[in-house]
């Protein structure tokens, strides 16, 4: 078994070039995904983590629970790095933030996501003030698990804001700031949408990829990204991670095969389920 610091340090290479990261819920999750040939990193997610506690996304599951939900993810991953959503920092100050990503280090966590909407407003977090939130938490990165990723991630896309040709100037001044505030790695999901709009979704990633200026950059997998992954490495994209897509999926295979089976019982034999036996040697591991 490494040490935390260890994957921590192999985290951090695995940004040297494009990777794939699954985003896990629950301590199960993150058996089976690590156990997946090439998994290189896991990610929690929020929303995942949310909704298996019954609680919607938006930090409304509180910090206790949310750290509690990435030990689970940690502890099951076993050698392979996570690196946990902490959604705003579950906490409204920069000395807040800083404590929850301590935590969240002495956990084991190899890295941290610190997004800047406000879940109090739905809001964009005045940039200046985020700026000292993602230098707070650079500076538990230094002091607790200095290998440790930082992503820092703008909804600028994601919500969005303003009108589409205003998004790629004001997400490439955000991530410009929070690079210059310590993180070491940019988050931008949601680029495909306004990439869209404007008709070219790799110039508006150029954009990002120089504002971020050699740090690599996160992308959200999604089916209208469509690019593939060696053009998104020559824009500087170095991980593309799942979100709650994964979990999601999950639930709706599982709410389409209970539909089916009505019709016949021919939809539980078509469910391409993991085998009961693979499962039980992953949960005995």
């Amino acid at each position: 078994m490494t040490t935390v610091g260890d994957r921590a340090t192999r985290f951090a290479r695995a940004h040297h070039q494009l990777f794939l990261m699954p985003n896990a819920w629950d301590a199960g999750s993150a058996r089976v995904l690590a156990a997946r040939p090439g998994t290189v990193a896991l990610g929690t997610s929020s929303a995942a983590a949310a909704a298996v506690a019954g609680r919607p996304d938006g930090e409304a599951i509180g910090r206790e629970a949310a750290l509690a939900a990435a030990a689970a993810v940690i502890g099951a991953a076993g050698d392979v790095p996570v690196t946990v959503d902490l959604e705003a920092g579950f906490g409204s100050t920069p000395e807040q933030v800083h404590e929850t990503v301590a935590r969240a280090l002495a956990l084991g966590a190899a890295g941290v996501n610190i997004e800047d909407t406000d879940p109090a407003t739905g809001d964009l977090r005045d940039v200046g003030l985020q700026t000292e939130i993602v230098a707070a938490a650079a500076a538990a990165v230094a002091g607790d698990s200095p290998d440790a990723v930082l992503n820092a991630r703008t909804d600028v896309f994601w919500n969005p804001v303003g009108e589409p040709a205003e998004r790629p100037g004001l997400a490439a001044a955000r991530l410009a700031r929070y690079r210059e505030a310590g993180a070491t790695c940019l988050f931008v999901p949601g680029v495909q949408r306004t990439g869209a709009e404007l008709g070219s979704v790799e110039r508006l990633l150029g954009e990002i990829g120089r504002a971020a200026d050699g740090v690599p950059v996160n992308v959200l997998a999604s089916s209208d990204l469509d690019i593939d992954l060696a053009a998104l490495a020559a824009l500087g994209v170095r991980r593309i991670s799942f979100g709650s897509s994964l979990y999601r999926a999950a639930l709706a295979r599982a709410l389409a095969i209970v539909d089916a089976v009505p019709a016949g019982w021919e939809a539980l034999a078509d469910a391409d389920a993991l085998p009961y036996g693979r499962l039980a040697a992953l949960m005995a591991r």
